[in-house]
């Protein structure tokens, strides 16, 4: 929580340090991608110095999520993908996200195949590392079938790999909610072993990391009244399988 705290700070109007500022710990750029006969693929990719982390789309204890706007000229839909997370331990608690550098895929479906696409992002993210400071970042591209380049195509296939497939068969096969130790536990029946599970459900209910057992895993629930105000919600289960990152919605019995 200190870190979350000390960005809000930042972003409240406080100064960013000097050495910060002028030489920044990330990188980011829109990659162009190719079509795929139903959208064009381009990405948002951010690099980082050795030490840094940026933020998955629920942060942790701490950070903050990236929020992406995305506009433009002759787009239908888009859609933005999020890679499986890593999860960091340290002294201000457990955040959830990325290393070195990240790629978050982005599917733009155009409105009229035969017209170029525009492409405009704003993005704000946050960075981490002993300190935390907000990060800013825009850039147009453009897409256009009469034009086959695709340079960043490898990159953002290498990331869409990334990204958990989502599944209606498991791994979860239940999910109930238990008091134990005066404490909300979410309940998992597990048809096959995890590495790692992430939870959304509620904006004022926090998961914490598991506690894996043999067929199935406990989370520690936070922000909840009692066990009975998780029943008959859905929640979003992102897992680190031995098989590959694996997403799944299941509602709590």
């Amino acid at each position: 929580m200190k870190r979350r705290h000390l960005l809000l700070t930042l972003l409240a109007g406080a100064a960013v340090p000097p050495a910060l500022a002028a030489d920044p710990p990330w990188q980011a750029r829109l990659l162009k991608g190719g079509f795929d006969g139903k959208v064009w693929w381009s990405g948002f990719h951010i690099s980082l110095l050795p030490g840094w982390k940026t933020y998955w789309r629920v942060p942790g204890d701490g950070g903050i999520a990236p929020q992406l706007d995305i506009t433009g000229e002759n787009i239908a839909s888009h859609e933005i993908f999020y890679p499986m997370p890593s999860r960091f331990e340290d002294d201000a608690g457990t955040t959830n996200g990325y290393k070195n550098e990240v790629v978050l895929p982005l599917a733009v479906a155009p409105a009229d195949m035969a017209r170029p696409v525009k492409l405009s992002m704003k993005a704000f993210f946050g960075v981490c590392d002993v300190v935390c400071i907000p990060a800013q970042f825009e850039a147009v591209t453009a897409f256009d079938a009469a034009v086959s380049d695709a340079p960043d195509q490898p990159l953002i296939s290498r990331w869409r790999r990334r990204v958990p497939k989502v599944s209606t068969e498991g791994p979860v096969i239940r999910a109930k909610t238990k008091f134990e130790d005066g404490k909300t536990m979410l309940w998992l029946d597990l048809k096959q072993a995890v590495r790692d599970i992430f939870v959304e459900g509620s904006a004022s209910h926090y998961f914490g990391k598991q506690g894996s057992f043999r067929g199935f895993a406990m989370l520690p629930v936070s922000g909840v009244k009692s066990p009975d105000e998780l029943k008959g919600s859905t929640l979003r289960i992102t897992m680190e399988a031995f098989s590959g990152p694996v997403e799944q919605w299941v509602t709590v019995e």
